[in-house]
């Protein structure tokens, strides 16, 4: 059942709530793969494709196509993935891609090209143990606030996040933190 604010039908909120519901619990249960779990032993293109997939489906609608081949050879040329070695991923550029996989949705390439660099001194473990962890809190804080009133207020609330990201990312270098 399609939702419009125009309804009044409590039996669009109701499905609504269901909804949000069963994502919210989704939500709440995905949890970023620590640094030492992501896989070090070189994965080809397809393993990485079903990789990545795997770790965030559940968040996402049947069908939806997330991650591919080309999309991946386009971070690496964007500079966004470390080159593979050879043909193989190693645990850097899985962990680039696990980033970029959530990132996407809300930043723009040259948005995650400033966040997926460490800054000096700093390694990309230590970027990816960061972002893991501001990835639970925003997660698991979504997840307490479900119900939200329409899929208007999310969309809203999504825009205004995006338009602050943007914002803070177009401040001088040194006012950035990831």
């Amino acid at each position: 059942m399609r939702y419009t604010a125009a309804s009044g039908k409590r039996g669009a909120f109701l499905v609504q709530k269901s909804v949000q519901t069963d994502f919210g619990r989704r939500l709440a249960a995905c949890r970023p793969i620590p640094w030492e779990q992501i896989p070090d032993l070189g994965l080809y293109m397809d393993q990485v494709i079903t990789y990545i997939d795997r770790q965030y489906r559940a968040l996402y609608e049947e069908g939806e196509r997330l991650f591919t081949p080309a999309m991946v050879n386009n971070y690496v040329k964007m500079g966004l993935v470390s080159r593979p070695a050879g043909k193989k991923y190693g645990r850097e550029q899985l962990a680039q891609l696990l980033m970029i996989y959530v990132l996407k949705q809300a930043v723009s390439a040259g948005g995650m090209k400033r966040l997926l660099t460490p800054p000096p001194g700093q390694t990309v473990e230590t970027l990816y143990t960061h972002f893991c962890e501001q990835q639970s809190l925003a997660f698991e804080a979504l997840a307490r606030e479900l119900p939200l009133p329409s899929p208007l207020t999310c969309a809203v609330r999504g825009a205004a996040c995006r338009l602050l990201c943007n914002a803070m990312l177009a401040a001088p270098e040194q006012e950035v933190e990831a």
